[in-house]
């Protein structure tokens, strides 16, 4: 394999179960109120965690087809900004990163290697949140086992 295939490989253990579960499972079956629970004040919920990754994919792709980004960082990138209900801040997380996809995909290997990096630590970043996701879910109840890795 090489780095442009590796990356569309991390990509898509975004969406789909791998040896890990991906961020799309962590999240399926979630209701609006289960995705704002929060154990304490000092933890964030699972849709401040998903609003967070909206931020940081959506500004990591901009970058990446070298467009500006209107989004500045003020106060915290896990505050639901765009007013965005559970539903649609779910559909527009999955359809980010089936852009970055998309974006890998069509890009020529140079531009690839170039950002590689960037890249690599993009899905890092997603993976990283997806287990705190799980952790919630389980601390709250909401986590079936059988929706796990299996294998």
């Amino acid at each position: 394999m090489d780095t442009k295939e590796v990356l569309l490989a991390q990509m898509d253990a975004c969406l789909e179960n791998t040896w890990f579960v991906s961020l799309s499972q962590s999240i399926q079956g979630l209701t609006a109120e289960d995705a704002d629970w929060k154990p304490s004040d000092e933890v964030n919920s699972i849709r401040e965690i998903v609003n967070h990754l909206i931020f940081y994919n959506e500004r990591h792709l901009n970058r990446f087809k070298n467009v500006p980004s209107d989004k500045k960082q003020v106060e915290s990138t896990f505050l639901n900004k765009d007013g965005l209900t559970w539903h649609d801040a779910r559909e527009r997380m999955t359809r980010g990163i089936e852009n970055w996809r998309i974006e890998i995909q069509n890009a020529d290997r140079k531009k690839v290697e170039e950002q590689a990096e960037v890249i690599a630590h993009l899905t890092i970043h997603i993976t990283y949140h997806t287990g705190q996701i799980i952790f919630l879910r389980k601390l709250q109840g909401s986590w079936n086992t059988e929706d796990g890795v299996k294998g």
